[in-house]
């Protein structure tokens, strides 16, 4: 089971720099508030979920930026496949609103995500 959720916006704006903290930190709130509307539409009870942003990439010459992340529920690591399929409630353009950013993919579970994680751990030893 994979954990990680991987995004793609179809572009950010000329000046921002996607591998800086603030960049990604603004990310992760607006991903949140994003997933709140997601559980306000389809679940009955709301959990305050959080976004940790795993990796942020692009590649030269492209204007899209992929960014895979996982979604945790105060300590539990929700499934890539849960985490998705809440965020997939929206559609693109309210994702959008949230992010301030178009979305070219929204939510797809990313199998990698593991790969990431023990790069992570292996650099934070």
């Amino acid at each position: 089971n994979s954990i990680c959720v991987l995004f793609v916006l179809r572009f950010v704006g000329p000046t921002d720099n996607i591998y800086s903290c603030s960049f990604v930190q603004m990310l992760e709130q607006r991903l949140g508030n994003a997933f709140d509307e997601a559980q306000d539409k389809v679940l009955e009870t709301y959990n305050r979920l959080s976004v940790e942003i795993q990796s942020v990439s692009q590649e030269p010459g492209s204007p899209s930026v992929t960014l895979v992340y996982m979604v945790k529920n105060e300590d539990t690591i929700l499934n890539g496949t849960i985490s998705s399929g809440l965020l997939n409630q929206l559609t693109a353009e309210l994702v959008g609103y949230f992010l301030f950013y178009p979305p070219l993919v929204i939510a797809e579970r990313k199998c990698l995500c593991n790969v990431f994680l023990n790069i992570q751990l292996a650099t934070s030893i």
